[in-house]
């Protein structure tokens, strides 16, 4: 008897179909906007850094003008107007404040405020210092 042979033909699985790279094509959509987003949150978050140490060096700056120019230019009634030259790179809106206190006899407090807005937030940086009278007085 002659049977008559069946060979299973097989089919190469090589390729992609159309629903699996759709399916790749959404995939890597997802991941490429997660990261565009990371990347926009690392972009404010350093400018934001940024802002936040040209604030604080400006207060330092003022602080060490003020003690340059000593004990007796500082008057609590008449406190010296800030430098606008020392808020360049800040926001346009960044405004600095000066305030002068005698918490003690021979000691003047020096409170230095840099005020700007970030994104839509405000932000404050004070720094204060204390400055004395420096010298030995003859009597």
């Amino acid at each position: 008897m002659n049977y008559l042979r069946v060979e299973k033909i097989k089919y190469d699985e090589q390729g992609l179909t159309l629903i699996e790279l759709l399916i790749t094509l959404v995939v890597f959509g997802i991941a490429i906007a997660s990261l565009s987003t990371l990347y926009y949150e690392m972009q404010v978050s350093q400018v934001k850094t940024t802002h936040y140490e040209l604030a604080v060096n400006a207060a330092r700056t003022e602080i060490e003008d003020l003690r340059n120019n000593g004990y007796n230019s500082l008057s609590s009634s008449s406190p010296p107007a800030f430098p606008s030259s020392l808020l360049a790179g800040l926001p346009a809106n960044a405004q600095g404040t000066v305030a002068v206190s005698n918490p003690m006899p021979s000691l003047k407090e020096v409170n230095v405020t840099i005020t700007y807005s970030d994104y839509g937030q405000a932000q404050t940086v004070i720094l204060s210092s204390d400055i004395g009278i420096i010298g030995i007085s003859s009597s």
